[in-house]
């Protein structure tokens, strides 16, 4: 009975044992939960070997010192059992901190219980055994065991009642009837031996059954957590993306349903395909360096244009034992940028077209112009008859506004295009300032309104920007003013601020005392095509246009326009403008107190060249008459011809100085014909400046005549001072002469 009882308990033992090997093998450190249930069987191990010990003992006093020894893996299991408990059934706060710290009690009553005054030991038919004598310490125990029972119970109701999932109700069953069979086993060695009864080792049986019953539980939630950390399983098969994996010799072994749906193929048929019968590829896209390889393909099965991700599997020794192939279908993606791209072919097509639109109505309209301006022009300049030039003057008036109005239209559509640009050169601030009086104050005074330009002597002078829109910009302003004030004055203040790296903030107020704009109608002032107060100022010339552009050319130059207007009173306009300083030479006094503007004085040339040959070249004979009156009185000897190969022949016959050519002529352009005067060898101005007359005002046209080799340029209509003092610049000194 002895060696049989003491051969269950012994193999007890050694299978508990065995069990909390096998956890430690399989790594304890992964889980908390696998150390609890490592120590949880060990202690239970523990206890159930030194209990069989006890019963093969002979002498009380061994049989002492083994349950002595014993006994810690008593204690050991209640605190692991309640640790697995408080972990599992998600308990917090004071509850889990009672619970807790009630367990850990047992090790400062395990030296009281295992005393040998509270233990009497015996011989019985089934080994040596004992009875615990009755007192606090015995009573102590057997009250720690209960309430550790009850904590435990607890905490597996708890867990039943918190439980939402069926694996967690069945776990909590589960713990359930370990705690009963660990209990009742219990109550044979813990109540018994209180009660006069020997102690017969049920605890170390009914500790054996709930370990097994808690290693089947942990079995079971480790199973579960499985299925939660290898998520990757399910979200591989149920991902929508096509994933193909090849094993290390890049043959298919498995398909999701997402590629099975791609190739429109069961699972089994697809994993008959080799990679060149599924994608259009080289297979040595699987030998690549680092972890990762993009390259597109086309699917053969369907013709799908694909981008193919391929990422290689490593096993635990860092060996590539297969590769993963991730397959995005892109062909909606790429064709959608076959139509955008299309599409962007198409717009720059369009862009292109209103370029040419732009340069062809700049040829179209301003050669007409170049006829009106050019005769009136003479007129002016020879006619003695007052009434007949007070018809001039209307006409050159006139001229200017229609040039104004077309000017505005192309740069505006040169700035929408992107074809406007920002030039800095170094400029007189002061010089342009004088022109802008000049020019407006002949507009003002025939209005009968008094113009000021208030400028600070000290302002420094010349400045590095683009002159030409700063003007452009003012001039806006300013001619704005003028045809909206009735009555009254226009003002213009300038006002400066020095920054840092000589940089300087100039701001330009425009007031006037003219209609002024409603509050409501001030956003719109900036709008294209746009004229507020359209009512009071329909007789007015203008396109809608000025203003605009003067908001778009400060934002290209980085500049602002404010507005303060005040219905039926007037408005002020704001400009502020950062530009270098090159010099720091004051401006000084703007103008001397005389009439800006003077009655007409006759025309008289800036120079004479009688001895100096030009020759004109172009297919229209009004502009070649133009060119040819203007320069009249400076008596250079004009030719005019009307074509490229004219040209060519004229100057195999003929030295020139300076030869004024069109650009746009049928046959032979502008282009040609230099090209033609450069490379034929029987020509005889060689040295001559070729000029380039154009109708294509552009932004951009005066660099690309200046690379292809002219060596100016002038833009038509041709103002006859700007072509006289064009013209000095290449004529020898010595064949300049003073007008009389």
């Amino acid at each position: 009975m002895v060696e049989l009882l003491f051969l269950s308990i012994f193999g007890f033992a050694v299978i508990t044992f065995c069990i909390g090997f096998s956890i430690a093998q399989k790594g304890i450190k992964k889980d908390r939960i696998d150390l609890l249930c490592f120590l949880l069987a060990i202690s239970s191990g523990w206890w159930s070997l030194f209990f069989g010990l006890v019963l093969k003992q002979t002498d009380p006093d061994m049989a002492a010192w083994m349950r002595t020894v014993g006994m810690i893996g008593v204690f050991a299991l209640m605190i692991c059992i309640t640790y697995m408990m408080v972990y599992w059934s998600g308990i917090r706060g004071r509850m889990r901190r009672w619970v807790i710290g009630f367990a850990w009690l047992g090790v400062p009553l395990y030296p009281f219980t295992v005393q040998k005054s509270n233990i009497t030991f015996e011989m019985t038919n089934y080994g040596m055994s004992y009875q615990m004598s009755s007192g606090i310490w015995s009573f102590a125990y057997t009250l720690y065991y209960v309430v550790v029972a009850l904590n435990m119970l607890f905490l597996a109701i708890h867990l039943l009642r918190r439980s939402i999932r069926r694996r967690e109700k069945i776990m909590a069953h589960n713990l359930i009837s370990c705690i009963f069979i660990v209990v009742l086993g219990s109550i044979l060695d813990t109540v018994m031996p209180m009660v006069g009864i020997s102690a017969f080792p049920g605890s170390t049986i009914g500790q054996f059954v709930g370990v097994i019953a808690l290693y089947q539980t942990y079995l079971f939630y480790k199973k579960s957590q499985m299925n939660l950390e290898n998520m990757s399983q399910f979200v591989y098969y149920s991902v929508d993306e096509p994933v193909f994996l090849f094993d290390e010799a890049e043959s298919l072994c498995i398909v999701n349903n997402g590629a099975a749906v791609f190739l429109e193929m069961s699972a089994e048929e697809c994993c008959k395909l080799r990679l060149n019968e599924i994608f259009e590829l080289n297979r040595d896209v699987f030998r690549f360096q680092g972890g990762k390889n993009r390259v597109e393909a086309r699917c053969i099965q369907n013709q799908n244009i694909c981008s193919v991700s391929i990422d290689k599997i490593y096993d635990d020794y860092k060996d590539i034992i297969g590769y993963i192939v991730i397959v995005h279908d892109i062909t909606e993606r790429v064709h959608m940028m076959e139509k955008l791209d299309l599409e962007k072919q198409r717009a720059d097509k369009a862009n292109e077209a209103k370029g040419v639109f732009l340069a062809n109505m700049s040829h179209e309209i301003r050669t007409p112009i170049n006829a009106v301006m050019g005769m009136n022009e003479m007129i002016i300049r020879e006619c003695e008859d007052n009434a007949i030039l007070e018809y001039a003057q209307n006409i050159r008036d006139a001229s200017k506004t229609l040039l104004a109005l077309i000017n505005d239209i192309l740069d505006f559509s040169k700035i929408e295009s992107g074809m406007m640009e920002v030039v800095e050169e170094a400029y007189s601030l002061k010089a342009m300032l004088k022109a802008l009086e000049k020019e407006c104050s002949m507009r003002a005074e025939a209005k009968g309104l008094a113009l000021k330009f208030v400028v600070p002597e000290d302002t420094p002078n010349v400045l590095l920007g683009d002159e030409v829109r700063v003007r452009q910009i003012l001039l806006n302003i300013l001619t704005n003013a003028i045809k909206y004030t009735i009555k009254g004055s226009v003002t213009m203040t300038l006002s400066y601020e020095k920054k840092e790296n000589k940089k300087i903030q100039l701001i330009f107020a425009v007031a006037d005392t003219g209609i002024g704009i409603k509050e409501e109608n001030i956003d719109r002032l900036f709008d294209k095509f746009d004229r507020v107060n359209e009512e009071q100022i329909h007789s007015i010339e203008g396109s809608g246009l000025g203003l605009s552009i003067v908001d778009r050319l400060l934002k290209l130059m980085h500049g602002t326009v404010e507005i303060e207007s005040k219905f039926g009173e007037g408005s002020t306009f704001t400009v502020s403008l950062t530009q270098q300083i090159i010099e720091d030479q004051p401006i000084g006094i703007l103008r001397e107190d005389k009439k800006v503007h003077e009655e007409r004085t006759r025309y008289v040339p800036q120079f004479i060249a009688p001895e100096v040959k030009v020759l004109v070249v172009d297919d229209n004979r009004v502009n070649l008459t133009v060119v040819k009156g203007l320069l009249r009185k400076t008596r250079m000897q004009i030719t005019c011809v009307l074509s490229g190969k004219e040209c060519l022949e004229a100057v195999r016959q003929e030295e020139y100085h300076i030869i004024l050519l069109d650009y746009m002529m049928p046959e032979m352009d502008g282009a040609e014909t230099l090209e033609n005067l450069k490379t034929m060898s029987d020509n005889r101005s060689k040295d001559a400046a070729v000029i380039v007359l154009t109708a294509n005002a552009m932004a951009g046209m005066k660099e690309m005549y200046l690379e292809q080799g002219f060596d100016a340029y002038i833009s038509k209509p041709i103002d006859g001072t700007a072509l006289e003092q064009l013209l000095m610049g290449y004529i020898p000194k010595e064949y300049l002469g003073s007008p009389a």
